[in-house]
């Protein structure tokens, strides 16, 4: 009987600790059974809450930092700290009259945040650099080499983990703080709701990215869900789960990543149709995300912004950007963009970016004897054009010097520097020939390095630095070329309409090459492949191998493509649906969900960054 009390004992213990435990094997994730357990359980004590603003606010603080504890362990006292910082700057920036001492505020409040930031994210990377160089620095985590010294710890410095969510929540907490500063928004009541406004779970991990303007005042209001709205957050949740569930981690499992993993032992039309699959993919599980958390949030009475809208629909790379991870790319516009001097002129950082981007791009290829000189000499002759803007000579000399390095990369076949500096040419020759267009080439050049910023924040790697630059190039090259045609701000139509969504889907679909791929060498294989082994007489045979993936992807894109209206009408037949009937079809579905999830659940993509 002991025996028996001591193993049930001991059974239990284990199973507390599964629940309130952080278990690396099994983080919280919306698509696990655990976090609905949790979360209906957090529902029924809200409901004995909601009436109380304080005391519903409090709750939603303490659950979501378990939340983020169970998804990410103890970095949660690092999203603490960040909380604290931010707390307090943006309560000196607001109090404070003196211009130098709310500027040197904000200065520190970006240290702490994009220090913190580049540290977890791109240290191995700096290091690899500096080692490339002929440096011998050791790649460890050095933080955590420090615990182990102070505190008797026992962690792995072998690797840095990149803390869940970290690239969301330092943007929420830096456009607090440069809201403040610029006198948008006054700062909240008190720390604890300011906590509640950086933590709160539906959003925290993978977004949408936030702004308090929009978050903050609905802290202090009444709960309130119409029955519309009900219905509307149980068809988001239901559909989110069906989007990452049903179509992208089958896609991802039974396809995509064993075309990625190993290009060469497929042909080139299965690598394109992995291509293919991997946009599909990547929409439904990140967009999957997205609708879950507004629905979440939603049932608890907090309205979030949409972060998609029909993104392979755009008939421009700049239509694009307005409808993927609409957030992210308003945030860039508002806080880099614009900073970089946005479309009325270039700044200080828009000029040092330059170089640095010249720079990794020569890393890229492979760096040599010949190309530093050539580095050294356009550098030299970019700082003089900068200092004598007037001189024009300098600027022919800056052409020739460029147009040189390019012919040399592309005799030593060293592509990426080869394109950047057929970019940088073109823009120097439109200053030349065009010194009125000076405005639209300071607009292109802030894209472009906006946009390769914003491949960074992806992650250390040159693939998202190369993402980056390939939409930013694009994006300049757009805007370009409604200059010369006239066509900004007329709507598309009939074929044109048609070709440019052709055009816009397949270089989105080309550049999530570089994003997906896990090295440079990777991306090769696949372009060898698409290019030399299609094997074309071999498609329809290839096709009915993969006939269920293939058959799932038409009906994602079809679904997709549907018109907005069609959507709109099937979400207001959902809602207003009898309960009766609603419960049916979401009983249904749970179901099916649960027969197609694996036991091994995959996490959200965006989860990584």
């Amino acid at each position: 009987m002991l025996n028996f009390v001591a193993i049930f004992l001991s059974s239990f213990t284990d199973q507390l600790k599964s629940w309130f435990f952080y278990d690396p094997a099994n983080p919280m994730i919306f698509s696990n059974s655990m976090f609905w357990a949790f979360f209906l359980v957090a529902m029924i004590a809200y409901y004995f809450l909601y009436a109380r603003i304080t005391a519903r606010n409090m709750f939603l603080l303490a659950f979501s930092l378990f939340f983020y504890y169970k998804a990410g362990g103890f970095f949660f006292f690092l999203i603490i700290f960040s909380t604290f910082v931010d707390y307090y700057i943006g309560e000196k920036v607001h109090r404070s009259e003196h211009q130098p001492t709310r500027t040197w505020l904000v200065v520190l409040s970006l240290v702490v945040n994009l220090g913190l930031l580049a540290y977890f994210k791109y240290t191995f990377y700096f290091i690899d650099i500096l080692n490339s160089f002929g440096a011998d620095v050791a790649k460890q985590d050095y933080l955590a080499g420090a615990a182990n010294g102070w505190l008797g710890t026992s962690l792995d410095v072998s690797k840095i983990i990149l803390p869940v969510g970290i690239s969301f929540y330092t943007f929420q907490t830096i456009s607090y703080t440069l809201d403040i500063y610029r006198r948008k928004i006054d700062p909240v009541d008190n720390i604890l709701d300011f906590g509640f406004y950086v933590s709160f779970f539906p959003q925290l991990v993978a977004g949408p990215i936030v702004r308090a303007s929009a978050f903050v005042p609905q802290i202090y209001k009444p709960y309130k869900l119409t029955p519309e709205e009900y219905g509307f957050a149980i068809f988001l949740i239901l559909n989110g789960l069906v989007k990452k569930i049903l179509i992208s981690d089958y896609i991802s499992t039974n396809f995509v990543d064993r075309v990625f993993l190993e290009p060469q032992k497929y042909s080139g039309f299965e690598n394109l149709m992995a291509v293919y699959g991997y946009a599909i993919q990547i929409y439904c599980d990140f967009s999957g995300y997205t609708d879950i958390a507004i629905g979440l949030a939603l049932l608890l009475g907090f309205r979030l912004n949409i972060n998609f809208n029909s993104p392979y629909s755009s008939t421009s790379i700049t239509d694009f950007w307005r409808r993927w991870h609409i957030s992210l790319s308003s945030w860039l516009r508002d806080y880099l963009y614009i900073s970089l001097g946005g479309n009325r002129s270039t700044s200080l950082f828009t000029y040092i970016f330059v170089p640095i981007i010249l720079f990794i791009f020569l890393l890229v290829d492979g760096w040599t004897g010949l190309n530093f000189m050539f580095f050294m000499m356009l550098i030299t002759v970019w700082v003089l054009s900068l200092t004598f803007s007037d001189m024009k000579f300098i600027g022919v000399i800056g052409v020739l010097v460029a147009g040189t390095f390019a012919g040399n990369a592309f005799i030593t076949e060293a592509w990426y520097t080869f394109a950047l500096l057929a970019v940088i040419m073109a823009f120097w020759v439109i200053l030349l020939i065009r010194p009125d267009r000076k405005q639209s080439v300071s607009t292109y050049m802030n894209l472009t390095i906006t946009m390769l910023l914003g491949g960074l924040w992806h992650g250390a790697d040159t693939r998202f630095i190369i993402w980056g630059a390939l939409h930013g190039g694009a994006l300049a090259l757009h805007k370009f070329w409604m200059e010369v045609t006239g066509s900004k701000g007329k709507e598309t139509k009939g074929i044109g309409r048609f070709l440019g969504q052709v055009i816009t889907f397949h270089f989105v679909c080309f550049c999530w090459i570089y994003f997906r791929a896990q090295d440079m060498a990777t991306i090769n294989k696949m372009f060898a492949q698409i290019t030399g082994a299609f094997q074309a007489d071999k498609i329809m045979q290839m096709v009915t191998g993969y006939a269920d993936i293939f058959r799932l992807m038409v009906i994602a894109y079809v679904i997709h493509w549907l018109p907005r209206r069609l959507k709109d009408d099937l979400i207001v037949w959902f809602t207003r649906m009898p309960e009766v009937v609603k419960a049916v079809i979401i009983s249904i579905i749970v179901i099916v969900l649960y027969q197609a999830s694996t036991s091994a659940v995959k996490p959200f993509i965006y989860f990584q960054f």
